[in-house]
C-alpha cells in the first residue's frame, strides 16, 4: 500500500512514491514496552520490533536515564554503570543497522539513527564529566566554554601538573602527578554527586568546571602510555 505525496508549483512536476513502511520509518515513537505495529512484547523499551520489523526513531527530547530506565529522581548522577552497559547491548543488538540490513534501506536508515542516539545517550551517561554537563544542561546551568572558575590556587595547580606531564618522557615518570590527579577526580565526583543531590546548581556547576580541568590532566597523561 502506498501515497503519493502532495504536489505544489514548487515541486517537481512528478512525485515520488514513498510506501507506508518507509514513512513510518523516518517517523518518532515514545519509549514502549509493547510494539505500536503489532502489540506484541518488545525486547527493550526502544519502538523497534523484531516481530513484525517495524521500527521508529525515538523524540529528541526523550531524557538520556529514560532511554535506559535508570532512575533519576534522587539523584541523576548516579548511575549504575553495570547495568548501563548491560541494557546498552541489549539495545544495540535490537537497533543496530546490521539488524535491519535485509529489511530495506529505508528501516536500515532508521535503525542506524536509533542506534546513533542510544550510542550518544550512553557515551554522555558512561562518564562523569559528560553526564554532569548533561545534568547541568538539563537544569537550567549549562557550561560554557567561557565560563570562570574563582579558585585561583586551584589553576595554580592545574598548570603545575600539566607543566609536569609535559616534562615527563614516559608514563612512569607522570606516575605520581596521575595517582595524585585520579585522588582529586574522586573527591571531585564525590562532592558533585552531593551537590546535585541537594540541587545545589551553581555548586553543581563549578564543581563541574573544575573536574573538566581535571579530566583535562587525565587524557595528557593518557597521551603519554
Amino acid at each position: 500500500m502506498s501515497f503519493r505525496l502532495p504536489l505544489s508549483t514548487r515541486q517537481h512536476l512528478f512525485a515520488r512514491r514513498i510506501s507506508l513502511s518507509s514513512f513510518r520509518a523516518f517517523s518518532t515513537h515514545r519509549l514502549t514496552r509493547t510494539c505500536p505495529s503489532c502489540s506484541k512484547p518488545l525486547p527493550t523499551s526502544l519502538p523497534a520490533c523484531p516481530n513484525c520489523w517495524s521500527i521508529w526513531n525515538i523524540p529528541s527530547d526523550t531524557s538520556y536515564h529514560d532511554i535506559f530506565a535508570l532512575p533519576k529522581d534522587s539523584n541523576p548522577f548516579v548511575i549504575d554503570t553495570a547495568l548501563l552497559k548491560q541494557r546498552f547491548r541489549q539495545m544495540q543488538a535490537t537497533c543496530h543497522p546490521d539488524t535491519w540490513a535485509s529489511k530495506g534501506l529505508d528501516k536500515q536508515d532508521a535503525a542506524h539513527a536509533l542506534s546513533s542516539a542510544v550510542n550518544h545517550a550512553y557515551q554522555t551517561l558512561l562518564q562523569p564529566m559528560p553526564r554532569i554537563e548533561y545534568i547541568l544542561s538539563a537544569n537550567g546551568s549549562p557550561m560554557e566554554e567561557t565560563d570562570k572558575l574563582e579558585d585561583n590556587e586551584f589553576l595554580m595547580d592545574i598548570m603545575t601538573a600539566r607543566e609536569e606531564i609535559e616534562m615527563a618522557d614516559t608514563i612512569e615518570e607522570a606516575e605520581p602527578v596521575i595517582r595524585e590527579n585520579q585522588a582529586l577526580i574522586d573527591d571531585t565526583v564525590s562532592e558533585i554527586e552531593s551537590l546535585v543531590e541537594e540541587q545545589r546548581w551553581p555548586e553543581a556547576k563549578q564543581a563541574g568546571i573544575r573536574l573538566k580541568y581535571l579530566d583535562g590532566i587525565r587524557k595528557a597523561a593518557m597521551e603519554k602510555s
